[in-house]
């Protein structure tokens, strides 16, 4: 399938934006600029969820925005979504492309040289690679990449990379400039009092390379 990342790729989090639901979040990144946005959420209960992401759906095909969902295969079909990012620890690439079909977008998080080269052969659209930079977000985080690992993978990468792990707005020039497709963004973005402005000067900031 045809598939082109935006330069910036926003990740929700309810905790962190202190929003009654997922789709408050995606009405203002989208309102920012937005078009591809990953739902991602390891506590709701799973019927609350769907609901919730089956209203971004809906939303979603509405303003043409593309919409992944963190870690469920299941959910993903549920509701309709675009596609599912995967973890090290999720359901493998291969057996997620068995469920979905061919129609569906999959990235794969991978936080080393070595993941990210196994990943490259993977039934895959795109490979997170991260943390770039030192990260607050999950509970035990790997190790950061830094900027010229990232630079090397994205050299020798044949799928596009999507950078992750602290990311700050300052910053996105330097990732973009060593070659990544996107910045994934979820703290600054979802701690910002104007969700709809940041990620406007996201999207400005990811033009000045």
């Amino acid at each position: 399938m045809r598939f082109e990342l935006p330069p910036v790729y926003p990740i929700t989090d309810r905790k962190l934006s202190r929003r009654p639901s997922h789709l408050s979040i995606l009405k203002d990144l989208v309102r920012g600029g937005a078009t591809l946005v990953q739902i991602r959420d390891k506590s709701t209960p799973l019927q609350e969820l769907l609901r919730d992401l089956t209203k971004c759906v809906d939303f979603a095909i509405g303003k043409g925005v593309t919409l992944v969902v963190n870690d469920r295969c299941d959910l993903a079909l549920s509701s309709g979504a675009m596609g599912v990012h995967l973890g090290q620890d999720d359901l493998p690439p291969d057996a997620a492309r068995s469920l979905l079909g061919n129609d569906r977008i999959i990235g794969f998080s991978t936080h080393s040289s070595v993941q990210a080269r196994r990943a490259f052969g993977l039934p895959i659209q795109y490979i997170g690679f991260g943390p770039v930079y030192e990260t607050s977000t999950k509970d035990n985080p790997s190790p950061a990449v830094g900027i010229q690992r990232l630079r090397r993978i994205c050299a020798i990468s044949p799928l596009p990379v999507v950078a992750i792990g602290g990311i700050r707005l300052a910053r996105v020039p330097e990732i973009l400039a060593a070659g990544a497709a996107s910045v994934a963004v979820i703290s600054d973005l979802m701690k910002s009092r104007d969700l709809a402005r940041r990620m406007e000067l996201y999207l400005k900031k990811a033009t000045e390379r």
